[in-house]
């Protein structure tokens, strides 16, 4: 082993709270990245995984100083300096280093465990790290993602949402949650008020439109929303079919989108 790879992996045992370790685990399952949330009932943050395959949800509760690192990165919000996953990115790329993939690996006594494959020349690493780091660093990497059978039959059931987004989905397409301060922050923009769209379903009015997870709707119709279910309200009095103007905020920056409702 060269003087710098160890150098490196002593830096990565340092930055993580974790220790290398062997491979484990048998048939990891691919898995996405698809938003952070807030639990409302702890007002903790909440990473969301899905299997690429089944469609099954693996929610992850995670710091808030992770969770900032993973939203800012799933909308694209830049950072004026580089923050710790950053810095590890920028650490791996320097010295030749790839990360091949990340695994959450189990749950136990209500904490997930998470590996990072890293390659090295023709040596692979199995580090040890907690799920919040690992998915910050596989962001930002664009390397995959997987969680192991064991974790997906253990998980525990999704925070329900805020806001009646089962009536949304089949009105318009869209799930959303109500932004709060937090929240605004968690993404990047203190201060900002409206609804936040966190997912979008595929081939819905709303994706036909344009609207994007992330989306921050903050008027219907010109008339304004901060909840969830004044959306719903506002929806629920338009005779179909009708085109609904959407006055949103993406990334900060205000745009307009019109759905077309049948």
């Amino acid at each position: 082993m060269k003087p710098y790879t160890f150098a490196v992996i002593l830096l990565l045992s340092a930055l993580f709270p974790a220790a290398l370790k062997g491979a484990s685990g048998n048939g990891p399952v691919e898995m996405q990245v698809k938003r952070v949330l807030l639990d409302p009932m702890s007002n903790a943050p909440v990473v969301i995984l899905e299997s690429v395959a089944e469609k099954k949800i693996l929610p992850i509760w995670i710091g808030p100083a992770e969770a900032t690192s993973i939203a800012q990165e799933l909308e694209q919000v830049g950072s004026p300096r580089p923050n710790t996953h950053d810095l590890i990115r920028n650490i791996l790329k320097s010295v030749g280093a790839t990360v091949v993939r990340i695994t959450i690996t189990d749950l136990r006594q209500g904490t997930y465990y998470a590996t990072i494959t890293l390659r090295m020349g023709t040596q692979d690493l199995q580090i040890d790290s907690r799920p919040s780091d690992a998915i910050a660093v596989a962001l930002r990497t664009k390397s995959a993602v997987f969680a192991t059978p064991e974790v997906l039959s253990k998980a525990q059931p999704l925070p329900a949402l805020s806001g009646p987004s089962e009536s949304l989905r089949e009105t318009i397409g869209i799930q959303l949650q109500d932004l709060t301060p937090e929240l605004a922050s968690l993404l990047g923009s203190p201060g900002t008020q409206g609804v936040l769209v966190a997912d979008v379903v595929l081939g819905s009015p709303a994706m036909a439109a344009g609207l994007s997870r992330g989306d921050v709707i903050v008027k219907v119709n010109d008339t304004a929303v901060q909840k969830s279910s004044q959306v719903e309200s506002a929806l629920k009095k338009i005779k179909k079919p009708a085109r609904v103007k959407l006055d949103i905020l993406r990334k900060t920056v205000p745009t307009s989108l019109v759905v077309d409702l049948h």
